[in-house]
């Protein structure tokens, strides 16, 4: 009797290990500037996900499966990102004298964003819908012969997206609407055109898969993020971005390459490596599901 409720239990934790409600992914990100002002840049984030009805995992690449099923899911998130200016001189403002005199200064600012969303898929149909809460702050500290000051700044901005997309076939979605943001301090409010497509696809018949994403806003400013990757296995994918910025003043072009594994069918975890003229990133994450 105890081999047999011994066996059972085995049966349904492994049944279980191939479908899941819930996922939370986790991650930390270093910047590394090539300039003389900023000293520290670090990020870090939580998002997680409840799926309305069970991911079943199949014989699709793990990282894939919500997709491919077409599991329409409630999401949030937290970004929490800290930077450091280095010491720098700057105008003495407590100076009496009749001269110019300098005084130490240092900056920082931390940044903190929700985001809440929403994923529906009905048959062939794709919805998204999020909103965002960024919170700015930002402190000047300066030390002089005189004594010291401290300058303070914060700000809020909401973030908006909507999407309404079409899948023709199963591994594709093709979706377009709106992407924008409203600021209660100096940015002015802006709504853009947003596009998205993602293809799924397998590559021969050892069990390969390439996902190829496209991602863009279009207005005032412009930024396209080109994405690829490669699943060898259905546990172990690499795979690189390229993103393209364009504000009429200036293009930055950055890309990175990635990869991800899945210890099982519920943990994985995952590293990014990124490029660029004036900045460089390094990312570590981890996912877990059940």
């Amino acid at each position: 009797m105890k081999q047999s409720l011994l066996f059972f239990a085995l049966t349904a934790i492994s049944c279980s290990s191939f479908a899941y409600n819930v996922q939370f992914d986790a991650g930390f990100r270093s910047f590394d500037h090539d300039n003389n002002y900023i000293d520290q840049d670090y990020q870090a984030d939580i998002k997680g996900k409840y799926y309305f009805d069970p991911v079943q995992i199949k014989n699709n690449p793990l990282n894939e499966a919500a997709f491919l099923g077409r599991n329409s899911n409630v999401y949030g998130g937290y970004d929490y990102r800290t930077i450091e200016s280095q010491d720098y001189l700057t105008y003495d403002p407590l100076s009496t004298s009749t001269f110019y005199e300098l005084a130490r200064a240092k900056d920082e600012k931390d940044l903190h964003y929700f985001t809440g969303g929403l994923e529906y898929f009905h048959e062939q149909f794709y919805l998204n819908g999020e909103i965002g809460l960024g919170i700015v702050k930002i402190k000047s500290n300066i030390d002089s012969n005189y004594g010291s000051v401290r300058y303070k700044n914060d700000y809020n901005v909401t973030t908006y997206r909507a999407l309404v997309g079409y899948m023709p076939i199963s591994n594709l979605l093709i979706a377009a609407g709106v992407d924008g943001f409203s600021g209660d301090k100096y940015l002015d409010d802006e709504t853009d055109f947003a596009a998205k497509i993602k293809y799924v696809m397998p590559i021969g018949q050892n069990g390969h898969y390439l996902n190829l994403e496209a991602n863009g806003v279009f207005g005032d400013e412009n930024n396209v993020i080109f994405a690829a990757d490669y699943y060898l296995t259905r546990a172990f994918s690499i795979g690189s971005a390229y993103s393209l910025k364009d504000d009429d003043e200036s293009n930055n072009n950055f890309l990175w390459f990635r990869s991800k594994y899945f210890v099982n069918e519920n943990v994985a975890i995952g590293a990014e490596a990124g490029f660029s003229s004036g900045m460089n990133l390094f990312n570590v994450n981890g996912t877990f599901r059940f």
